[in-house]
């Protein structure tokens, strides 16, 4: 009997296959209805029940807010790379859809040149593929002008799109800009609740903000989108009071509820789905990358109950829109359990940095240490809805950004290197600069080199990268992995030549470890999910060369081969 996680990874090569010879073909009818399953979704009842084997939800009075916290506690001693938690989105919107609409809009309307709001909590993109651009002239002058500036991004944060960004005057609520992400997703939140009304009851109005006056302190939010923006005014204010859904007495009240607190819940309790997305080849679906899988989803209190924190002791990872909660290390009976909301390259910045990056109206307790002391609680306070102070405004966020990163691999390798070490040369200011900057530039820097062919040289950066990952992300990292199955790789190809290879094996067995306890399924599955990551063209590697490097490092599958 095959593994529900396998089969769910092969679900995920073949949706993506599909969408790749869509594109192809220039298809304009086909269309994949995405559908993955999983036998086990966790169950809200049972958890709440007590049920569940591993969780359970506890109750306690929250000081900072004068209200009740919730949250997920171990029931018993827990292993690290246990599944606590497998659920399915409640409504889920894939970026090809929303892709498709826009499209659509660019073809009925002109005014085509707004920026594409980016999805609430989207990882940061991941870097793409080597090859230099013929056609990337005035993209170095562009870096220019941003290292010659102040040297950070003052705007708003790329991870929201719902930003809090506004030009009222009103001194006590700040309007926010709604995704139309979001907005999607709220109109099929409420086609859902018209089907079952017992969904609205019994599962959303128990997310955040879960009360009427909770949901009036904070920025309110209005679609960035018109058109959908007046369908959901028309379905909340006038199609689902029609309906009398709910009980006679009472479903105007609830109906005025929904319209209040749906769009609210809808922004602060969705994910970004991603399949795969740790690994360098995501972003190019040619080369089997998953990043067409990706999507928003709006899951329920099973995923809800997880609480904040910057020493997290539970990772999240998707396959499909499949989403699993699993310890990323040993846990003691009793002890809350809590993932990051923010990347976990976030995590070693001061508190003001990581509040920023949140950018969902909570704040976190004040520290200087990135909350290693594990003084900070791990839970979200709430914050009153107001306009930013001066000293708010001037909140600087990473440097180097998916849009950096882009630029940066658009620019042909010499003068990338060049940026790079000017960068990276640059004297750190501890109030403005994050330390992930630098991070992100060894990256980059290896990338490079690697595609230089200066294999000695590209090491050293990966294991800075590497260095970087294991002081500061949780000891199961799915980037982690990602960083040593890179420098394993360019490791054997320094020594192909010599007869010191324990450096690449080290490597190599550090990645498979640390895969085997987060992921599950061993070696085979290890090699599944890296297969078309070993194909990724960062280094100039003949392909039956790369299977070799593969087979001695990690040890050969079925999933990893030659092409018949």
């Amino acid at each position: 009997m095959s593994d529900p996680i396998d089969d769910l990874l092969d679900q995920a090569a073949s949706y993506a296959k599909k969408l790749l010879e869509q594109v192809d073909d220039e298809s304009e009818d086909d269309d994949v209805s995405f559908n993955f399953t999983h036998p086990n979704i966790t169950s809200t009842a049972d958890i709440l029940n007590g049920k569940h084997d591993l969780v359970k939800m506890r109750e306690c009075s929250d000081k900072s807010s004068d209200g009740v916290q919730r949250g997920m506690y171990a029931k018993r001693d827990i292993k690290a790379g246990a599944n606590l938690v497998i659920s399915k989105p409640i409504v889920v919107c894939w970026d090809v859809e929303d892709d498709e609409s826009d499209d659509e809009e660019d073809e009925s309307d002109d005014e085509d040149n707004e920026e594409q709001e980016l999805v609430e909590g989207k990882k940061k993109a991941h870097l793409g593929s080597d090859d230099d651009s013929d056609d990337s002239d005035g993209d170095g002058d562009e870096i220019d002008q941003k290292v010659a500036a102040s040297g950070l991004k003052t705007a708003a944060s790329d991870n929201d799109a719902d930003d809090n960004s506004s030009d009222s005057d009103d001194e006590s609520i700040q309007e926010a800009t709604g995704a139309k992400r979001n907005g999607i997703l709220i109109l099929r939140a409420i086609e859902k609740i018209k089907q079952t009304p017992s969904l609205w009851t019994d599962t959303l109005s128990t997310l955040f903000p879960r009360d009427i006056e909770t949901a009036l302190n904070l920025p309110p939010w209005f679609c960035s989108d018109p058109s959908i923006g007046m369908e959901i005014e028309m379905q909340m204010s006038k199609t689902l009071p029609s309906l009398s859904l709910f009980s006679k007495d009472g479903n105007e009240e609830v109906c005025k509820e929904i319209s209040m607190r749906l769009p609210l819940i809808v922004r602060y309790n969705v994910l970004s789905v991603e399949t795969c997305s740790e690994l360098f080849v995501y972003p190019d679906v040619s080369k089997g990358g998953m990043a067409s899988l990706g999507g928003t989803g709006l899951y329920g209190p099973e995923v809800s109950y997880f609480n904040h924190s910057c020493v997290p002791n539970v990772s999240r990872y998707c396959i499909g829109d499949v989403l699993f909660f699993v310890t990323n290390r040993d846990i003691v009976k009793g002890e809350e359990l809590c993932f990051s909301y923010i990347e976990h390259e976030f995590l070693c910045e001061n508190s003001a940095k990581r509040s920023a990056l949140l950018d969902m109206d909570f704040e976190l307790d004040d520290d200087d240490d990135g909350g290693r002391s594990g003084n900070e609680r791990p839970n979200k306070k709430q914050k009153v809805a107001k306009m930013p102070s001066k000293e708010e405004e001037q909140v600087h966020y990473p440097l180097i950004d998916a849009e950096m990163q882009s630029e940066l691999m658009a620019t042909p390798q010499i003068e990338r290197m060049d940026l790079i070490n000017e960068l990276l040369d640059q004297k750190v200011d501890r109030i403005q600069d994050y330390q992930c900057d630098k991070y992100q530039l060894h990256i980059l820097k290896a990338i490079t080199l690697d595609g230089l062919g200066q294999t000695s040289k590209a090491l050293l950066e990966w294991e800075m990268a590497v260095d970087f990952a294991v002081k500061n992300f949780p000891l199961l990292d799915e980037t982690t992995i990602a960083l040593q199955v890179q420098a394993a790789l360019c490791a054997l190809k320094c020594f192909e030549m010599g007869n010191d290879r324990m450096r690449a094996k080290r490597h190599a067995d550090k990645a498979l470890k640390m895969h085997k306890s987060l992921f599950g399924g061993g070696k085979e599955r290890f090699l599944k999910r890296y297969e078309k990551e070993f194909m990724c063209p960062l280094r100039p590697v003949p392909e039956a060369t790369m299977l070799m490097n593969v087979q001695e490092l990690f040890g050969q599958s079925t999933a990893v081969g030659p092409k018949s």
